[in-house]
């Protein structure tokens, strides 16, 4: 069979593929925990291949960032340690890959999830060098490939020994990757949100800010109202109210939010206070 019509196989394969009650409902709840990790500071790399692993019976899963290059930028692996390979490895990873020929034909360094069947001949394949480099004991494998920044991608992939993947574990994989990518997009938002306040931190002069006006900018970043910005420092309600409109005019800002956004703190502040205040 050729590999235009184990494509179109396999394409077929998908559209009648279902999945089970239990499998929408770990679908949704890998997309709650991926979605709530995205705002932690550690990666949660480990959690999503321990979950892919799990739901599609994966003795081995791999998730790794590529640059517009395709130069090895990340790397994560279970169980691990990842597998860091040489340079002749890694050249025959860029020449011999099925996946990458895959990613060649189509004309996308992204694509859905695929299985390693469904874009070469399995026995020509265990036949090549770069198999010989694999682990032996894994036989079938699946890939998705994601957008990363800057041109590159994020590659997942899981393998396991004995039996191809099914159907049903490709649709599983097409329903949960919107979520990584999601993932990764948030990850980068945030990233380039923190340079930018810390941007807006360092253009702000150091003395342009009295200590008072500092002190209560940090209170406003607290979430704390006039009132209770007045009875923390001893100070009037008017008193804070007049502190911060010598801050705004220092700032050339129109209020409390975009004085939290260009020094750089958070912006937590309530709406209690006066009106644009």
């Amino acid at each position: 069979m050729g590999i235009v019509s184990i494509r179109r196989s396999a394409y077929c394969s998908l559209l009648v593929a279902r999945l089970t009650r239990a499998d929408m409902e770990a679908a949704l709840a890998f997309a709650a925990e991926v979605g709530t990790a995205a705002s932690q500071p550690e990666r949660a790399d480990h959690l999503i291949l321990e979950r892919l692993a799990h739901a599609t019976g994966s003795e081995l899963a791999g998730y790794d960032q590529l640059d517009a290059s395709c130069n090895l930028v990340f790397s994560t692996e279970i169980p691990g340690p990842a597998w860091m390979p040489t340079e002749h490895e890694w050249g025959l990873l860029k020449t011999q890959n099925p996946f990458s020929a895959h990613a060649a034909r189509i004309g996308s360094a992204t694509f859905g999830a695929v299985r390693l069947s469904d874009v070469v001949d399995m026995r020509s394949f265990r036949l090549s060098e770069l198999y010989a480099v694999h682990d032996d004991d894994i036989d079938f494998s699946i890939q998705a490939r994601m957008p990363a920044e800057e041109g590159g991608h994020w590659t997942l992939e899981l393998g396991r020994s004995g039996r191809d993947y099914s159907s049903r574990d490709l649709l599983f994989l097409h329903v949960v990757t919107p979520a990584i990518i999601g993932y990764e997009a948030y990850r980068a938002l945030g990233a380039k949100v923190a340079e930018l306040r810390r941007l807006h931190r360092d253009a702000v002069p150091g003395a342009l800010l009295s200590v008072r006006e500092n002190e209560v900018l940090d209170l406003v970043a607290s979430g704390a109202t006039n009132a209770q910005i007045a009875e923390r420092l001893w100070i009037s309600p008017a008193t804070v109210k007049k502190h911060l409109e010598n801050v705004y005019a220092k700032l050339e800002v129109g209020g409390r939010i975009a004085a939290m956004a260009i020094t750089g703190r958070s912006q937590a502040a309530t709406e209690e206070a006066s009106p644009g205040l």
